[in-house]
């Protein structure tokens, strides 16, 4: 059959197919099915990364994430035959990373491994900020001459998709693809702005992360927002489920939606039933009677699950109700008023302070034509393990015995985001900030793994057999992610386990339930183990820079206060840490009791799968493996918490430092200022005695003019003549010698003199005293 992916088949496309695939055969001796998708993928890489041609120029890679922007665009275009499905995705924005679900394509990753194995692409492997890996390519010079045997029309094709995406839409895509493709395409805005992601003279791609879009601008200057982010709904009816294990009496009664079928098979018909823009599905996987289950581990405890059954009114004659996380911020109102998304529970089984059961329904709104019967049956232990469990009924137009995976993988993302949002309405506050410390934020777009059981499989086939690098598998990665091992459970079932999830097919798939649970448990607190280490990074990392800046703080003491409120946040963020660590490594002691022992032939395993399923899934050793990390996170967390002792301690130093330096500054300002106040002191006493020598002349030469102008203190010979005899005498004596008056003026101005400068020194003597 001719490869078709995505409702495009390689002919259907309006491009050249006359592309030497015997020479790109030559390459591996016919090992790989290439196609004419992987010259195109090649080119469009070949555009943004190619290798250096001289020791002058720069490595040029091209990013994984803008990449499968591209191809996403590449594939609704029309130019590539590749499929696409929701997967998560993270990216790094102000060293934080975000979880969103992206259209992307498994088989354009499957392609660029083909490329990468025939050394015609380059793979650099890269760290962020926050220690998420990362991929970027490059074409190397090998691939260069290898596109040579592209035909130029497709090369045409593909810059015109670059630099003007409207021109080469009209001639490229044929019939049946135009019609769902064409008309959904953004309209051109203006004013991108963002994370930019790839900048060359092509075209410009930035991630918005206020409103979630990413955004091209082309080198037209036209700029259109990608439709990566609008993830396609399906219609579908499920029924709430879980395993007997997990009931209190091994009996589950859990109502069913399988009558409502009828419904979605009905609206399928529909044009607006559905969002998939691929015009022609065709399945290479198809399963039977589907169960879902999918496990994450939150910190819980005994004083939790107690405090959540009485909050469920488990022990009420009236169980369960609507729900919500938003709080009543006005209690003694009269109405109340709440966005729209409830959550309906209804208690099945608990035991008050173990476990409860229950099932759970969203009342939200969805888009008109969409047609979702969404129910859950939810397990809460008090050891933290969470179970969200659904029987598939029908998705679109097929019923329970014909689901193929491109419908399940779009229905899982609707379970990973509903399911977090109603635990997150039965979660205290404090276990809300547990999770929101851990997954910094984005505790909503937390991983979870996803369990699935069917009943069969088509094609059956052997378990390596479905590794065959094409359709098969890259179907199967849209569910389970990268498959790392498949296993033959005897002579009906097959496991398949991916990085993601798990699939057990086979008519024997639900007897072994208390396997699989147990498998559950432990790979969702494995989950937690892994984002836990990550966190620990980032702990370090901030501590490590608090360090860094305290060992230089003079450079640039104004960043002083946020460097105290991100070792404040690492201590707060510490505690709570320590908090789980505790809490998950006494659910793994308390785990180690409850794990199924192996099944024997002669009992209740005749057929042998049990034992066989066992001893793949190796739940011993992976409990084992979990007690192991938790133990090296307890070493990590020990080591943080010296570190944080050593940065506060240089903390306390820094301050005092800074302290001893103002101060120092202080008294050198003091300093300054007394000086030069006793340098104005020393000015204005100078000034003083000029005036008082100015003062003592004018009074002492006035004196003497008094005295010797003939009328010796306004008495004259007429008045006293009894005293001319002095005026006289000092005539005589002193006036007629040349000089001698002059000396005798000048001391008599020094006598007058002396006589003020004691009256004035007296006072300001007692002054200084007294101060």
């Amino acid at each position: 059959m001719s490869l078709r992916v995505s409702g495009v088949r390689e002919d259907m496309l309006g491009m050249s197919n006359h592309v030497d695939l015997d020479a790109l055969k030559s390459l591996n001796g016919g090992k790989t099915n290439w196609t004419p998708s992987h010259l195109r993928l090649l080119y469009l890489l070949s555009r943004f990364a190619t290798y250096p041609r001289s020791t002058d120029e720069d490595e040029k890679w091209l990013r994984s994430l803008p990449l499968q922007v591209m191809v996403f665009e590449a594939i609704v275009h029309g130019l590539l035959a590749f499929d696409y499905s929701p997967v998560c995705s993270s990216i790094v924005k102000d060293g934080q990373s975000r979880r969103l679900w992206l259209n992307m394509s498994h088989d354009a990753r499957a392609a660029i491994d083909d490329l990468r194995e025939h050394e015609l692409v380059k793979a650099l492997k890269t760290c962020s900020e926050d220690f998420q890996p990362s991929t970027a390519y490059q074409v190397t010079e090998q691939g260069m001459k290898v596109l040579e045997m592209l035909p130029p029309r497709d090369k045409l094709h593909l810059d015109e998709f670059l630099t003007s995406p409207r021109s080469s839409l009209a001639e490229t895509v044929s019939g049946p693809v135009e019609s769902p493709r064409l008309g959904s395409l953004p309209q051109p805005t203006t004013n991108p702005s963002g994370l930019v992601l790839v900048e060359n003279a092509l075209l410009k791609i930035t991630y918005d992360p206020d409103i979630g879009q990413f955004r091209i601008r082309r080198s037209d200057g036209s700029v259109y927002i990608s439709r990566v982010t609008d993830i396609e709904e399906v219609s579908y009816v499920s029924s709430p489920y879980l395993p007997s294990c997990l009931m209190k009496n091994g009996t589950a009664n859990f109502s069913s939606n399988a009558w409502q079928a009828e419904k979605c098979r009905k609206g399928a018909t529909n044009a607006g039933s559905s969002s998939i823009q691929d015009a022609d599905l065709s399945f290479a996987i198809v399963l039977e009677n589907v169960r879902l289950m999918v496990g994450e581990w939150i910190p819980f405890g005994p004083n939790q699950i107690v405090l959540l059954n009485d909050r469920l009114g488990s022990l009420e004659r009236c169980q369960g109700g609507l729900f919500t996380s938003e709080l009543d911020d006005a209690p003694t109102s009269t109405s109340l008023a709440i966005n729209p998304g409830l959550t309906k529970i209804a208690i099945v089984d608990f035991e008050f302070d173990c476990f409860t059961n229950f099932e759970a329904d969203i009342y939200a709104p969805i888009e008109d034509g969409i047609i979702q019967i969404e129910s859950f049956g939810m397990h809460l232990n008090g050891d933290g393990s969470i179970v969200y469990g659904m029987e598939i009924d029908a998705t679109m137009d097929r019923s329970a015995d014909f689901l193929c995976v491109d419908h399940l993988a779009r229905l899982l993302v609707d379970v990973d985001l509903d399911s977090s949002k109603i635990i997150n309405d039965l979660l205290s506050p404090h276990q809300r900030a547990l999770l929101d410390m851990l997954f910094m934020g984005d505790a909503r777009s937390r991983n979870k793994f996803a369990l699935l059981t069917a009943s069969g499989i088509s094609p059956k086939l052997p378990a390596r057999a479905y590794l065959d690098r094409g359709e098969k598998e890259n179907e199967l990665k849209q569910v389970l992610g990268e498959l790392h091992s498949v296993h033959d459970i005897g002579q009906d079932d097959k496991l398949l386990v991916g990085h993601d999830g798990m699939l057990l097919a086979g008519p024997n798939a639900n007897k072994h339930e208390p396997l699989l649970v147990a498998h559950l448990a432990l790979l969702s607190r494995e989950l937690v183990v892994r984002f836990f280490f990550k966190r620990t990074f980032i702990l370090g990392d901030v501590l490590a820079r608090a360090r860094n800046y305290m060992t230089s703080f003079e450079m640039n003491p104004e960043e002083m206060d946020d460097v105290r409120d991100r070792v404040s946040r690492c201590a707060h963020d510490l505690v709570l840490l320590e908090e789980i660590l505790e809490l998950l490594r006494e659910s793994l002691r308390g785990l180690a009791h409850t794990i199924p022992s192996r099944p024997t032939p002669s009992n209740d395993d005749p057929t042998g799968g049990g034992a066989a399923l066992y001893d793949h899934l190796q739940l011993r050793k992976t409990h084992k493996d979990l007690e192991l990390r938790c133990k090296d996170l307890a070493k990590l967390l020990r080591g943080f918490r010296a570190k944080l002792k050593q940065v506060q301690s240089q903390n306390g130093t820094m301050s005092k430092m800074m302290l001893e330096g103002l101060v120092l500054g202080v008294e050198r300002n003091v300093g300054v200022l007394a000086e030069a106040t006793r340098a104005n002191q020393r000015s204005l006493t100078s000034s003083f005695d000029i005036l008082l020598v100015i003062f003592a002349g004018i009074l002492a030469f006035d004196i003497l003019d008094r005295i010797t102008d003939g009328n010796l203190l306004g008495m004259d010979e007429a008045t006293a003549p009894s005293l001319q005899w002095m005026n006289n005498t000092m005539v005589e004596n002193f006036i007629n010698y040349p000089a001698l008056w002059f000396v005798v003026d000048i001391i008599w101005l020094v006598i007058v003199l002396w006589m003020l400068k004691g009256f004035v020194s007296h006072p300001v003597a007692y002054l200084e005293r007294s101060e």
